[in-house]
């Protein structure tokens, strides 16, 4: 891509629970930025979230070097969102809504970590591929967890992510992808 890293993504949706998922995702419209606070974030995601009674998961897992987990499978969508709400072009959407309209992206992170370089790539790679998948026209709608949460100040993730880093990366990644409205 243009001399910036591609990222392989390993497909591992088959060994996520049902019950960390719903059928029937309308068009994914933007993305939902989340961070772990743990290391065994693979195993949380896929299957102890579900056996813990609190359902949740994401479409991808960014793993500390970069490394790229598909977790969600075509027709479903995970729930990440948790209690939220959000207004996108005047219609406020909350909880389920939100997880089915928005990405859920997972970067590894511990504590006091900051999100790695290799992972503002993935991401960005992941965003801007999705981007072109659904046609989405620059700019992207991209929002942190910390942002929909209710009551506000109820998640604080993602945590130790620069978004003016990320931004720079993923605007490298939307140029050499040509997406559209960039100008």
């Amino acid at each position: 891509m243009n001399g910036l890293p591609d990222y392989s993504v390993i497909d591992i949706s088959g060994s996520v629970l049902s019950a960390n998922y719903d059928i029937g995702r309308p068009s994914i419209i933007g993305a939902l930025i989340h961070t772990t606070s743990g290391t065994n974030s693979i195993a949380w995601l896929t299957t102890g979230a579900a056996t813990s009674g609190n359902p949740a998961s994401a479409d991808y897992l960014i793993a500390r070097d970069g490394q790229i987990y598909k977790l969600g499978a075509p027709g479903r969508y995970p729930y990440h969102a948790g209690k939220s709400r959000f207004t996108i072009r005047g219609i406020t959407y909350s909880g389920d809504e939100l997880s089915s309209l928005l990405l859920g992206v997972e970067i590894e992170q511990v504590g006091s970590q900051i999100v790695t370089w290799q992972q503002n790539q993935a991401l960005a790679q992941i965003i801007v591929k999705t981007g072109i998948d659904n046609s989405w026209r620059w700019p992207y709608y991209l929002l942190g967890h910390y942002e929909v949460a209710v009551p506000m100040g109820r998640r604080s993730d993602p945590q130790g992510f620069e978004w003016g880093d990320f931004m720079g990366q993923l605007l490298a990644y939307a140029r050499a992808s040509n997406v559209p409205g960039l100008g």
